[in-house]
C-alpha cells in the first residue's frame, strides 16, 4: 500500500482526520481533509465561510472538531499504521507511534456506528518531514486547541483504581482520615504512578491543557475530567510530609522513607500549579490577560521535556504576556489578547453575511486580495454563547482574533508634563504588543536560545536568567553551549536510577525563578545590565561589574546533603553547647526561610543548635537521616529542608581578603576552585563566580582588542561623577577554539588604555553615561545611574559591535552566597577597597 502524500496548505488552513468506527482489534482507517481556521474571524451561527482559491477550489472553514494531547513514544522497527482514504475506494498508509495507535482506538470506542470522529492530531495532520510546514503549523497550535470543542488527554494503561480514589479524596469530609489510614498506601500509590505517566513531562502540554475550553484524561478503560484530577493533584502534594510518614510505617511498602520521593518536582504537580496562575480570567472562564512573562516562564518549566530542543522556547511562546509565536514563512497566530475558554464557542457577532470586513482590522494574515471570501448558508449549527464582549457592535477578540485599536491610552497622554514619563513608559509596556519571535527549526540550539536570551535580558534588564537552568543539550553535531547559557543538566532533581520517583542532586538556584515577582536578593543594587543592547556578540556575553574577593579556602561539597564536619573549621566554632555563630546559621540558610523569599524566623538559630547537636563528635551531619528519623521536631524539619535546597552539592569557603578586607564566608559551586573571581555584575541579583581564562593568539602571545577603561565625562548637580566606559580597540587575534584548553586562574580584568581620539569628544560622543566609584552614600543606596533617559548627555550605547575578544576572559562556574554581600553592600565594599568597574567577557 502506498505512503500517504500531504498535500501544501496554505497560512491559514489545518487538516483534520476523521477518525471512523470500528472494533478495537480492526485496522485504524480515516481520511485527512483540510479547513481553513482563520485567525481574525469565525462564521456567524448559521453562516459558513468559504474562501475560493486562486485554483477555483473552494475551502470552507473548519467544523466542530477534538484535538488529541499525547506522548508519542518511540518509533518501532514495525511501526503502526493508519489508513488514510484518498478518493475512489483507495488508501494510503501513515506511518504511526504504538501509543498513538492505543489512543485511537481508545477514542474509537465512543464512535457509534457508522459515524466518523473529527480530529486534530499534530503527528497526523503536520506533515512532520516538512520544516516550512512545521514551522508554520506550530504557531497555531495555541489556537488549535482553543477552538477545539474538547481536548482528549490520552495517559495509557490502567489506572490500578487511581480514578475511583481520587472519587474519594474530593470528598472532603473523608479527606484527611485518607491521609492517616494504615490501608490508604496502596492508593495512594496508585495515584502517585498516575501522576507519574510520561504526558506530565511534555513541554507542549502546559499549553495543551491550559488553552482547552474542557479536557478529559483517558486511561485503558476509565476517565477523569482535568478539574477533578487537578484538585486530587493538589491536596496529594499539600500533605507529602504527613503521606511520607504514612508510607514508612507501611511494612508493604518496606518502611521505606522517602518511597513518595521529591514530589515537588513531579511533572504533574508542576503542571498543575503553573496552569493555575497562567492567565487572569473572567467569571465565565474567558482569558483576559497572559500573566507571565517569557522569562518568568521558561524558568519554571524544567520539570517539562521536549523531543526537539528548540521547543524548549517553542513550546510556549503563546502563553507569555510578552511574546507571541510567529511563522518565518507567513500564516503565524496573531495576537489574540482575548480568549474563550468556557465551553461556549464564540461567534463573529456584530458582522452581518454582505458588511464589507475591509471596515475591520482582521489583523496582517488574512487570505491574499485575489482570495474572495463567500458566506452560504445553511451552515450546520454548533453549540455557540454569547460573546464576552457585550453590545451588538463589538467583536470578541478571541472570535476574531481582533487586535485592539492602536493604543487608545497614547490620547491620554497628549495633557501630560514631562513629569509623567516614567508613568508613560510603565504603561508602554503592560500595553505595548507582544514581540513576535520566529519558529523556525532550521535555525541552531544555539541560535534560538541567544534570541531568547536577548529578548529575555533586553526586556528585565537583569542577568538573573544565566544563573537559572533552562537550556536543551545541543545536537552532537553543534559545538557545545556557552558557559553563560545553563543547561537542564543543573536542575536540582533528577530520576533516580531504575525508579520513576525523583530525588535532589543539587541545591535550589539563589536566583529562584527570575521572572516571577521581586528579586530574592539585590547583591548589585539597583543596577541594569550594562551595555542594554549588543551584550551578546560572537558567542561572548558582555557585562559590567566589579571583582569583589577571590575564593579562598574551601571546604569538601555538602554531596547528598551530607554537611562535612571540618565547615565548622571555617567559622572557629567548637560547636554546642556554645551559641551557633550567625554567620554560620545564616549562611547554612542562605538568609532566608524555609521558602526562600521571606528572612529566616526567629528560631532557626534554635534549630540550628538542635541539628549540631545530633552530630557524632567528629562526624558530618546527613540532614536527609535527621528528616526521616522520626523524631525531628517539626520546627526542625523546616529548617533542615531549607538547608537542603541550599547547600546539596555547595561547597563552603573563605574569600582570600583581597585588598586588605575582611575575608567573606560563602558557599560556592562545587567545580569552584582557588583563585575563582566572586564578582558583582551590573544586574544580577546574585554575586557570581568566573573563571579567569587566558589562551594565546595567533602570533603565540597575549593580545587584547576590547579594552574597557573608566573616565569621568560629566559632574552630576548631586555631586555624583558620571563616566563613561570606553571601547579601545587593539591588536586582533582569535578566539579559542574549542579544543583549546584555557590556562591559568587570576583576576579576571581589562586593561584601562587610554583613547586619545575622544579626549576632545563631547558627552554624547564618549558613550553611555553611568555613575563613577564615588565615596557618596546615595551612589550605594540608589545605584547606577538610569542611563537611557532623554534628559541625559547621551541616549545611545556605545558601538560595541568590535570583536570581543581580549586578553582575558572568563567562564561563568556558578552563582554563589556571600554573606554581608547579598543585600547591594558590595557597593560600599567596592568605594573603600577601590575595585575598579569593569567589562567582563564570558564565553
Amino acid at each position: 500500500m502506498a505512503t500517504y502524500q500531504y498535500q501544501r496548505l496554505q497560512p491559514d488552513e489545518i487538516r483534520l482526520l476523521a477518525l471512523s468506527a470500528g472494533s478495537y482489534d480492526a485496522q485504524l482507517e480515516g481520511s485527512l481533509d483540510i479547513f481553513r481556521l482563520p485567525e481574525n474571524e469565525e462564521p456567524e451561527e448559521g453562516h459558513q465561510v468559504l474562501v475560493t482559491r486562486d485554483t477555483g477550489s473552494d475551502v470552507q472553514n473548519a467544523p466542530p472538531y477534538e484535538a488529541l494531547s499525547y506522548t508519542w513514544g518511540s518509533l518501532p522497527i514495525s511501526p503502526h499504521t493508519l489508513s488514510i482514504v484518498v478518493g475512489d475506494g483507495e488508501t494510503a498508509t501513515l506511518d504511526i507511534t504504538p501509543n498513538l495507535d492505543l489512543a485511537l482506538r481508545r477514542l474509537r470506542q465512543d464512535i457509534p456506528g457508522n459515524k466518523s470522529r473529527l480530529l486534530w492530531i499534530d503527528a497526523v495532520c503536520i506533515n512532520q518531514s516538512d520544516l516550512v510546514e512545521k514551522s508554520t503549523q506550530i504557531p497555531k497550535m495555541a489556537m488549535i486547541y482553543n477552538r477545539a470543542e474538547g481536548v482528549s488527554v490520552w495517559l495509557g494503561g490502567d489506572d490500578a483504581g487511581a480514578v475511583d480514589f481520587i472519587d474519594k479524596l474530593l470528598n472532603l469530609d473523608g479527606f484527611d482520615p485518607l491521609t492517616k489510614d494504615p490501608g490508604t498506601p496502596e492508593e495512594w500509590a496508585a495515584l502517585l504512578t498516575l501522576m507519574q505517566r510520561p504526558w506530565f513531562n511534555r513541554r507542549w502540554i502546559v499549553q495543551e491543557i491550559s488553552l482547552a475550553r474542557r479536557a478529559t484524561l483517558l486511561c485503558e478503560t476509565r476517565s477523569v475530567s482535568w478539574e477533578n484530577f487537578s484538585a486530587a493533584v493538589a491536596l496529594f502534594t499539600s500533605r507529602y510530609q504527613d503521606l511520607r510518614a504514612l508510607f514508612q510505617r507501611s511494612e508493604k511498602f518496606q518502611n521505606h522513607p522517602n518511597y513518595l520521593g521529591e514530589v515537588d518536582a513531579l511533572g504533574a504537580k508542576c503542571l498543575v500549579d503553573l496552569t493555575s496562575n497562567l492567565f487572569r480570567k473572567s467569571e465565565d472562564g474567558a482569558v483576559l490577560e497572559r500573566l507571565l512573562s517569557l522569562e518568568g516562564l521558561i524558568s519554571t518549566m524544567a520539570a517539562f521535556e521536549a523531543a526537539s530542543p528548540h521547543d524548549t522556547i517553542y513550546a510556549v511562546l503563546w502563553l507569555a504576556h510578552d511574546a507571541q509565536p510567529d511563522a518565518q514563512h507567513g500564516g503565524a497566530m496573531s495576537d489574540d489578547h482575548l480568549l474563550q475558554t468556557p465551553q461556549h464557542s464564540p461567534t463573529l457577532a456584530g458582522i452581518s453575511s454582505d458588511e464589507d470586513l475591509s471596515d475591520y482590522d482582521l489583523g496582517t494574515h488574512m487570505p491574499q486580495p485575489s482570495n474572495q471570501i463567500k458566506f452560504r448558508t445553511p451552515f450546520p449549527k454548533r453549540a455557540t454563547g454569547t460573546s464576552s464582549t457585550d453590545g451588538p457592535e463589538k467583536l470578541s477578540r478571541r472570535s476574531t482574533s481582533l487586535k485592539p485599536p492602536v493604543a487608545a491610552w497614547q490620547s491620554s497622554f497628549s495633557c501630560r508634563s514631562v513629569s509623567d514619563r516614567n508613568l508613560r513608559n510603565a504603561e508602554k509596556h503592560f500595553e505595548g504588543y507582544p514581540t513576535s519571535i520566529i519558529v523556525d527549526y532550521n535555525r541552531s540550539v544555539y541560535e534560538v536560545c541567544k534570541e531568547f536570551l536577548e529578548f529575555a535580558i533586553g526586556r528585565s534588564k537583569t542577568l538573573d536568567i544565566i544563573c537559572c537552568p533552562w537550556a536543551p543539550e545541543p545536537p552532537p553535531d553543534e559545538p557545545k553551549l556557552p558557559s553563560w547559557i545553563t543547561q537542564l543538566d543543573s536542575t536540582p532533581f533528577d530520576k533516580q536510577p531504575g525508579h520513576n520517583v525523583y530525588r535532589r542532586v543539587l541545591a535550589d538556584p539563589l536566583v529562584g525563578c527570575p521572572g516571577h515577582g521581586p528579586r530574592i536578593y539585590n547583591a548589585s543594587g539597583k543596577t541594569k545590565i550594562y551595555p542594554s543592547k549588543g551584550f551578546i556578540q560572537d558567542r561572548v556575553l558582555v557585562a559590567a561589574g566589579f571583582v569583589l574577593d577571590a575564593v579562598g579556602t574551601t571546604r569538601s561539597p555538602a554531596y547528598e546533603g551530607i554537611i562535612p564536619s571540618t565547615w565548622l573549621d571555617l567559622v572557629d566554632w567548637p560547636g554546642p553547647p556554645n551559641p551557633v555563630p550567625d554567620r554560620l546559621w545564616r549562611t547554612l540558610v542562605a538568609d532566608r526561610g524555609q521558602d526562600g523569599k521571606s528572612y529566616p524566623p526567629a528560631y532557626f538559630p534554635l534549630a540550628c543548635k538542635w541539628m549540631f547537636e545530633q552530630r557524632s563528635r567528629r562526624g558530618g551531619i546527613n540532614t536527609t537521616e535527621l528528616l526521616t528519623s522520626g523524631r525531628c521536631p517539626s520546627i526542625a524539619s523546616e529548617f533542615l529542608r531549607r538547608v537542603q535546597g541550599v547547600i546539596w552539592g555547595r561547597q563552603m569557603m573563605l574569600t582570600e581578603g583581597r585588598r586588605g578586607s575582611s575575608k567573606f564566608l560563602g558557599l560556592v559551586p562545587a567545580e569552584a576552585r582557588e583563585g575563582d573571581l566572586i564578582c558583582i555584575l551590573y544586574g544580577c541579583s546574585v554575586p557570581l563566580v568566573l573563571r579567569r581564562l587566558r589562551s594565546p593568539s595567533k602570533h603565540g602571545s597575549m593580545s587584547s582588542s576590547f579594552d574597557q577603561k573608566p573616565e569621568i565625562i560629566e559632574t552630576q548637580p548631586d555631586g555624583t561623577e558620571s563616566i563613561r566606559l570606553s571601547t579601545v580597540s587593539q591588536s586582533t587575534s582569535s578566539l579559542p577554539s574549542p579544543n583549546e584548553t584555557p590556562v591559568q586562574s587570576e583576576p579576571c580584568t581589562v586593561s584601562a588604555t587610554l583613547d586619545s581620539s575622544m579626549d576632545n569628544a563631547t558627552p554624547a560622543e564618549k558613550g553611555l553615561a553611568v555613575p563613577a566609584q564615588s565615596p557618596s552614600v546615595k551612589f550605594a543606596s540608589v545605584g547606577v545611574r538610569k542611563a537611557l533617559r532623554k534628559d541625559t548627555a547621551e541616549s545611545k550605547p556605545p558601538d560595541l559591535a568590535t570583536s570581543l575578544e581580549s586578553q582575558y576572559q572568563c567562564e561563568l562556574i556558578g552563582e554563589c552566597y556571600i554573606h554581608g554581600m547579598m543585600d547591594g553592600e558590595a557597593f560600599k565594599h567596592e568605594r573603600e577597597y577601590g575595585n575598579k568597574l569593569r567589562l567582563f567577557h564570558l564565553l
